[in-house]
């Protein structure tokens, strides 16, 4: 009878350990803490770089934006707790970083960061138990921060490195480019254009949109194999303190026995908890990358430098540029559809402009591109993606002259655009894709 509680802890231990290793062999690990701070709709409680802590109010959402509580985005975010200064007549609160000083009220969509006042899209607002709520994108670039929103797991990530800061003219170094295209009536075009050196390293250098994204979802994988390896090592430790040795008396072989036992069950329940976890996990991840590759195109096409040089492109092309809005949109579209070569990505994300403008680039990236210069031209656009392997992108835009195949959003035609290579005009569109249904993505 007394060695029977062995046998049972050796099949216990064994199933347990062979449950937690499961968790080890999916995805790659990341040895360094990354500086992330994530929260979950819904969830009375936030991380940062894995370990949990508790808030009194949960996040929201509400008329399409995320709300989250002001106080715990500024802890998270680096704000030590006597920098957070609330003041009840106002309804305002001071939050301290550094040399930045950040105020906000309730009820005023001002936000004034070292004095100088600009506005949100939306106030700050007070819910139970006096919490103030804002959307977090506000709050963080105030602070210096990044921040990611996953639409699969509805969690916000906010990123603690510096946001670095692109470098400023005036510019020391060029890249000296050359592009030669025809435009829609066979005229040959020969454009010498200078790139910042610079400008080109530093957005080169940058992470991409995407990649900060999907960081988050392997932040949390690794803080699952952390907690489940301190699991395994939990268990170890019982099963090697509760082995039966020869001259154990019954009664000191039961007594080991359930304090193994209990230690297990304490083992189980939070191995459970582990494993559910790691299932959302897992079925968000396997989505998450190609999801966010589609809907996270779009601020590359506004990014504040790169849009400055799209609007230098847009004005010397407007300057050329035959009359009318057709016309028009077709010699812009020649100068990226013919001067910027397509070169072929396996597995990249999107590029900035300027690389584009270096470097060439596939579908999304000259979609991207052209969107910018659309955009600074003042037409509306949008970028178009269909979905499959391999997926495409178009750009849509909208033309009072155009006709030919478009797709409607909010009530606007936007015209589909190739911009592969020469040729193309407004509304064609190539036969492998003609008459698929494509996801519109509007560029504010």
């Amino acid at each position: 009878m007394p060695y029977c509680p062995v046998s049972t802890r050796k099949v216990t231990c064994v199933v347990l350990t062979a449950l937690i290793l499961t968790l080890f062999f999916v995805f790659p690990v990341c040895a360094e803490e990354t500086g992330a701070v994530q929260f979950i709709i819904g969830k009375s409680y936030y991380a940062i770089d894995g370990k949990t802590y508790s808030m009194d109010v949960a996040p929201y959402i509400k008329e399409g934006r995320t709300f989250l509580p002001v106080r715990y985005v500024a802890i998270g975010g680096g704000v030590d707790e006597k920098n957070i200064l609330w003041d009840d007549r106002t309804n305002s609160v001071v939050l301290i970083k550094g040399h930045r000083v950040v105020t906000l009220t309730a009820g005023s969509r001002q936000i004034t960061v070292n004095g100088v006042s600009s506005w949100m899209d939306v106030a700050p607002e007070i819910v139970p138990p006096g919490r103030l709520m804002l959307p977090v994108r506000h709050v963080a670039e105030a602070l210096g921060l990044q921040v990611a929103w996953d639409e699969v797991s509805r969690t916000v990530t906010i990123f603690l490195q510096p946001r670095p800061e692109p470098p400023q003219q005036p510019y020391k170094d060029f890249i000296e480019k050359e592009y030669h295209w025809l435009d829609p009536a066979g005229n040959e075009w020969t454009w010498h254009l200078t790139i910042p050196t610079e400008m080109y390293s530093f957005y080169r250098a940058q992470p991409r949109i995407h990649e900060l994204l999907i960081k988050g979802y392997t932040d949390r994988v690794n803080e699952l194999r952390r907690r489940a390896e301190l699991l395994k090592q939990y268990m170890e430790y019982w099963y090697y303190q509760c082995q039966i040795r020869p001259g154990d008396s019954y009664e000191s072989a039961w007594q080991k026995y359930l304090t193994y036992l209990q230690a297990y069950r304490v083992a189980r329940e939070e191995l459970e908890k582990i494993l559910v976890e790691y299932r959302e996990l897992e079925s968000a991840y396997r989505q998450a990358e190609y999801r966010l590759m589609r809907q996270g195109y779009v601020p590359y096409v506004f990014e504040e430098a790169n849009y400055k040089l799209a609007e230098g492109l847009a004005l010397k092309l407007a300057e050329k540029a035959p009359s009318g809005h057709k016309a028009k949109l077709e010699f812009a579209a020649a100068f990226v559809q013919g001067a910027i070569p397509y070169v072929e990505e396996t597995g990249e994300y999107p590029k900035y402009p300027v690389e584009t403008l270096v470097e060439g680039g596939d579908c999304e990236d000259k979609s991207i591109l052209l969107a910018a210069i659309l955009k600074a031209l003042g037409y509306r656009t949008a970028l178009l993606v269909f979905p499959g392997n391999p997926g495409h992108m178009a750009l849509g835009v909208e033309c009072p002259e155009g006709w030919g195949s478009y797709y409607l959003k909010d009530g606007v035609k936007y015209y589909y655009l190739e911009t592969t290579s020469p040729g193309w005009r407004l509304g064609e569109v190539p036969p492998e894709h003609y008459g698929k249904s494509a996801l519109v993505y509007l560029v504010p």
